[in-house]
């Protein structure tokens, strides 16, 4: 039958000291609360509620009870999804995420160099890709991949600081936004202060202009942080409730405000290019990067069934997201291996109650099981047939 979950909640600095607090129906802990991870990650895996075995453990003790034979024969014997709950009050970091073989040798490399999997120089926890999409609870904003260099460049050719005006002459050549990423990633840090003093500058005085009053309030956060220069690169998405991107391998991205839900593959590998104060290992992000415009893939959600919206995401096999609308007594099929997720109002999955922000797994070996309430679930399979 499915279990009912523990979920880990992660503390970052950009976190929102409330809305997780609230969520969960308890009082807040005084810090800020940026991340509710329900799923199996050994950083952070949830656990059975009253018996304290991690969900990775439970996995472990029986694979294809639990996943499933076609999971297990796709992925091994792991539970190859992780779902989030994100609460984004501050901008965080300008990040990207490796495919499946860049994760190997990251990984590989810095185990060779002896960085301990809590170095926080270290940016590889796991040899897995981290495909992602965010899915709006609230208005949510988002910078995903570089926006249109001709675009950009007009921006900065009405400057009157000649380090701006150039890069808008790199950005008018067919290969230039690659040559100005490059460069500005890899300036001496003294050229680089000077290169951001001058674009904050211009950015308080241009504040009316979207691009820059953007940069402007990034640069209230991060006042001397060089990812802000590739911050006016990037192209700004505004999100409402219900509407999703994804984001692929290579793609650089940073979410600036709001709340989602972010299903992903199970990984915590993530190569930090601006705006933090952690650890950005630069050759290692510009040896992922991918710097055509573009990159963003906005997602539509389908209807599947009765109250049932799918978020399709053609060619990830480890994810198939659906928002569930319950009404009354009408029952919802969920077959395992799937994890439920209750955002507002209450449900049942096969006997086991989802207040508000509380979660379940339901294994494999409940092809028959149901979901039924009243509220808003989110509810994460893999794409694979043989598990929906």
């Amino acid at each position: 039958m499915a279990v009912l979950l523990e979920n880990p909640v992660r503390s970052y600095a950009w976190g929102s000291p409330t809305v997780i607090p609230e969520l969960l129906g308890r009082a807040p802990s005084g810090q800020p609360e940026a991340e509710l991870w329900v799923g199996a990650h050994p950083g952070s895996p949830s656990t059975v509620a009253g018996d304290g075995r991690s969900l990775a453990e439970v996995i472990e003790a029986d694979p294809a009870g639990t996943l499933g034979d076609a999971v297990v024969r796709r992925f091994g014997p792991r539970l190859p999804f992780l779902l989030k709950v994100l609460a984004v009050e501050r901008p965080l970091s300008i990040q990207v995420h490796p495919t499946i073989e860049q994760a190997v040798e990251g990984y590989a490399g810095e185990d060779a160099a002896g960085l301990a999997l809590d170095d926080p120089r270290r940016s590889y926890h796991d040899r897995n890709h981290k495909p992602e999409m965010a899915v709006a609870v609230t208005r949510f904003e988002a910078l995903v991949g570089f926006d249109d260099p001709a675009a950009v460049a007009a921006s900065l050719e009405e400057s009157e600081h000649p380090d701006l005006v150039g890069a808008a002459a790199v950005l008018r050549d067919g290969e230039g936004l690659e040559r100005l990423v490059r460069r500005w990633l890899t300036l001496d840090a003294g050229t680089a202060a000077q290169i951001v003093t001058a674009l904050t500058a211009e950015a308080s005085a241009r504040r009316a202009d979207p691009r820059f009053g953007l940069v402007h309030r990034l640069a209230e956060v991060y006042p001397h942080d060089r990812g802000l220069l590739l911050a006016l690169l990037l192209r700004h998405h505004v999100l409402a409730p219900g509407e999703a991107v994804f984001v692929p391998a290579g793609v650089p991205h940073a979410y600036l405000s709001g709340v989602a839900v972010e299903p992903q593959a199970s990984s915590d590998n993530t190569l930090r290019a601006g705006l933090t104060p952690k650890h950005v290992d630069v050759a290692e992000v510009l040896r992922i990067l991918r710097h055509q415009p573009g990159g963003a893939v906005p997602v539509t959600p389908v209807p599947a069934g009765p109250g049932v919206e799918l978020y399709p995401v053609p060619g990830i096999d480890e994810l198939s997201l659906s928002r569930v609308r319950l009404t009354g007594d009408a029952a919802v099929p969920v077959p395992g291996p799937r994890l439920v997720l209750v955002v507002d109002g209450t449900a049942a999955v096969d006997g086991v109650r989802l207040a508000r922000g509380r979660a379940a797994f339901v294994p494999a070996a409940e092809p028959d099981a149901t979901l039924a309430g009243d509220g808003v679930a989110f509810t994460l399979t893999t794409a694979l047939d043989q598990a929906r």
